[in-house]
């Protein structure tokens, strides 16, 4: 017995150690329905069923941390009105049961941090639904057989499924989830893959965010995107306050409802992830001013919700490299990006001209660039991205180029490059749908990339 407890400490030492020179990634792949069979769809529409039971029992328990023994539980209580019906768990496998108790204790162990650190927590609630079902173990809860199918514990259909074509070969697949979003059905894949050695550009940035232009970049770059909410979300609204409550109809409304949330969130966290890339890409340090977005939701609602500035801001702070908040208290507005000097400003004003040293700059530019002032003052480091090679030291210049692996050239632009840079920018943010990118000085600069 001791032998073979070594021998999976061992393994798991070894498996340890692999995954430090690894990276995980996660793949989202559909379940098609259309080839399930009745037995299937039956056997997955109960699976979270019994998901729902098992978890509200889990609550149920004066101690939860003594369920680690009680995985193999056969049946729990069910409230069904004012009475407890005793019902089996036939679908739920053992390991599935297994990752429901230690989901939950994890997430119990998360709450009881975040107190002892001073923050005010509530507690886990019953459920009316559960959404995912954790798959522990790859090659047991689930195993991909070839590129169109899969196979999962307690089902004895092969699973056909969309997207297995994204996973490249050669990774190491670990655990994953069964999901269920609006009545279809989906499997996160979790994947450990060796790490791309990454180049931190060294350029610096400094965004602006805004309601009429979402975003003001310190390159003169103005970012307008919006995605109204469509006609056919204002329909379902108004079937669905029409319909009894909870009936299948109505039911079948809300799901149709949630589908086209989803979809118009889908857009946002697109426009979201291929913006905040194209600056992770091009950019080291960004710097952000650290915005009240709630206080702006409550002011003006319709217009945060048709945008994801709330968003933008955490995944930059996920993955640039340097991100840096600038506190909100900072007048970026007030400031001269040239000098210094504070003044007043109204909301009408749109061009800053400065009392003291005469500068004159679109006002959301003129933020951006005291906002990048200011973290680069926050972090120590000095502005280089402006730096200019003088044409007459051709010498120097050439060197600089020369130099380009030890990262020399951000810091020595000319102005041929800096324009080429910035168009490059506008031409890629101009291909994203539903974005709007032009000049802040140029009207309609945008127009002449097409």
């Amino acid at each position: 017995m001791s032998t073979k407890n070594e021998t999976i400490k061992n393994t798991l030492k070894a498996t340890k150690e692999k995954r430090k020179n690894q990276t995980c990634r996660v793949y989202e792949i559909k379940i098609d329905k259309s080839h399930l069979n009745s037995e299937s769809r039956e056997h997955l529409h109960v699976m979270f069923l019994e998901a729902k039971w098992l978890y509200n029992h889990i609550l149920s328990q004066d101690d939860v941390f003594d369920l680690d023994f009680d995985y193999k539980i056969q049946e729990v209580p069910v409230k069904v009105k004012d009475v407890f019906d005793i019902r089996e768990l036939n679908y739920l496998s053992s390991q599935m049961r297994q990752g429901l108790i230690e989901r939950t204790q994890d997430n119990i162990r998360g709450l009881h941090e975040l107190k002892t650190n001073g923050h005010k927590v509530g507690k886990l609630k019953y459920k009316s639904k559960v959404h995912s079902i954790p798959l522990k173990q790859y090659g047991n809860t689930y195993k991909i057989l070839d590129k169109n199918h899969i196979r999962i514990q307690g089902i004895k259909q092969k699973i056909r499924v969309r997207g297995l074509k994204q996973i490249p070969s050669g990774v190491d697949i670990a655990n994953g989830t069964l999901i269920c979003k609006h009545g279809e059905y989906y499997i996160s894949v979790t994947t450990y893959q060796t790490k791309e050695k990454t180049v931190i550009p060294i350029g610096q940035l400094g965004i602006d965010l805004g309601l009429s232009r979402q975003m003001t970049l310190t390159n003169s770059i103005g970012i307008q995107y919006s995605i109204p909410i469509t006609k056919k979300l204002k329909k379902l609204h108004r079937k669905l306050s029409k319909q009894e409550l909870h009936s299948n109809n109505w039911n079948k409304t809300r799901i149709k409802l949630d589908k086209e949330y989803s979809h118009i969130n889908n857009i946002k966290g697109d426009i979201k992830c291929k913006i905040v890339s194209h600056i992770k890409d091009n950019y080291g340090v960004v710097c952000y001013q650290d915005e009240n977005v709630k206080a702006w939701q409550r002011i003006w609602g319709r217009k945060i919700l048709s945008t994801a500035i709330g968003g933008i801001i955490s995944t930059l702070e996920k993955k640039v490299h340097t991100p840096v908040g600038v506190d909100r208290m900072y007048p970026s507005t007030k400031t001269c990006s040239v000098c210094g000097n504070v003044q007043e400003m109204s909301l009408d004003e749109r061009i800053y001209v400065c009392k003291g040293c005469g500068n004159i700059m679109d006002r959301d530019h003129n933020s951006s660039n005291c906002i990048l002032n200011e973290g680069l003052r926050k972090i120590g480091t000095v502005r280089t991205e402006s730096r200019v090679a003088p044409l007459e030291d051709a010498d120097t210049y050439c060197e600089a180029i020369r130099g380009y692996a030890i990262n020399w050239r951000d810091s020595w632009l000319t102005p041929v490059e800096i324009e080429a840079s910035t168009l490059m920018s506008l031409k890629y943010l101009n291909s994203i749908p539903y974005v709007k990118a032009s000049s802040v000085y140029e009207t309609g600069s945008f127009t002449a990339l097409a």
